[in-house]
């Protein structure tokens, strides 16, 4: 049993080397710790301005050579995609100056719009799956869309089938598909007739929240979209923004799409999209893609290339 004696020399001793500490910090140590918490002073300072120059200087180079590449990109993307229809599918929370850019570099690689596809938050809702899929059903039958287990839901096909396909002729029924797609809040698009196309390219977003389970499958369902764009017509790109380093409560669409082998066995991907880097690797997977092959390109740690090959037409 611990006794009264016991506490009182538990007390004594604390103290005793606290009475210790102080005469040995004012008398004979006193020089040495406050040199030595000197010199720590002086390290960290010296560290710390070390690191802002480094910062700085990785700054100035990642400025100059977006500046550079974006003064490449008009020569290198020029003409690129010339004759080549392309449909831009907006998944949920895309960043519309991420879209204005990929749209903007699509033309300027001659490439045609033929259509601006918004898919809206209710595509990727768990509590409206029995909704999308009796509608789905009620629209297959316009655009002759199958009932693919390989791309989710049967109104991914039903999107897919009516925005692109492998000839890049017009497919039947695709107004009215597209049109029972709007009024069922699932989708806006731009304009109002759309002209078909062969390719699709995919703009998406991290999904967030804070249940994973749920995150996950939203972000699933989007990458499904992009892989019955894929199926549908003559090839498809996902594309999204460089995730930050730290992020929490998100789901990279891209890195789902990359995890799940039948999806990126055929679809295309880009995870630097924002960068003038990552616009030139969207044109030149689209052509990629054209000639039958596949790549997953960006600076993620799941990238297979940093950026595919430039000489591919």
């Amino acid at each position: 049993m611990i006794d009264f004696r016991y506490h009182l020399v538990s007390i004594v001793s604390i103290f005793l080397a606290l009475a210790v500490g102080i005469v040995l910090g004012a008398g004979p140590l006193k020089e040495d710790i406050g040199n030595t918490l000197t010199s720590e002073v002086k390290n960290l300072r010296d560290d710390k301005t070390a690191l802002r120059a480094q910062l700085d200087l990785a700054d100035r180079g990642n400025q100059a050579r977006d500046e550079f590449t974006i003064a490449s990109n008009r020569t290198l993307l020029s003409g690129r995609l010339t004759d080549t229809t392309v449909s831009v599918v907006v998944l949920p929370g895309a960043d519309a100056g991420l879209v204005k850019s990929t749209t903007d570099t699509l033309v300027a690689a001659g490439a045609r719009i033929g259509s601006t596809i918004t898919v809206l938050d209710a595509w990727a809702d768990p509590d409206k799956a029995t909704f999308r899929s009796t509608l789905g059903q009620q629209l297959a039958s316009l655009v002759q869309a199958p009932n693919d287990p390989t791309t989710g839901e049967i109104v991914n096909a039903v999107l897919a089938r009516a925005v692109v396909t492998k000839a890049g002729g017009p497919a039947t029924g695709a107004a009215a598909a597209l049109e029972g797609l709007r009024t069922g809040e699932l989708i806006r698009y731009t304009p109002d007739h759309i002209s078909p196309a062969s390719i699709a390219v995919v703009i998406g977003a991290p999904v967030t929240g804070s249940d994973a389970t749920i995150r996950d499958a939203r972000a699933k369902a989007l990458a499904d979209v992009a892989a019955a764009m894929d199926n549908a017509g003559s090839g498809a790109l996902l594309a999204g923004s460089t995730l930050p380093v730290q992020a929490k409560d998100e789901t990279s669409v891209v890195a789902t799409a990359r995890a799940d082998a039948d999806i990126s066995k055929g679809l295309s991907t880009v995870d630097d999209a924002e960068i003038p880097m990552g616009q030139a690797s969207i044109v030149f997977a689209i052509l990629e893609q054209q000639a039958g092959r596949v790549g997953q390109y960006g600076l993620a740690s799941d990238a297979s290339a940093s950026f595919p090959q430039l000489a591919t037409k």
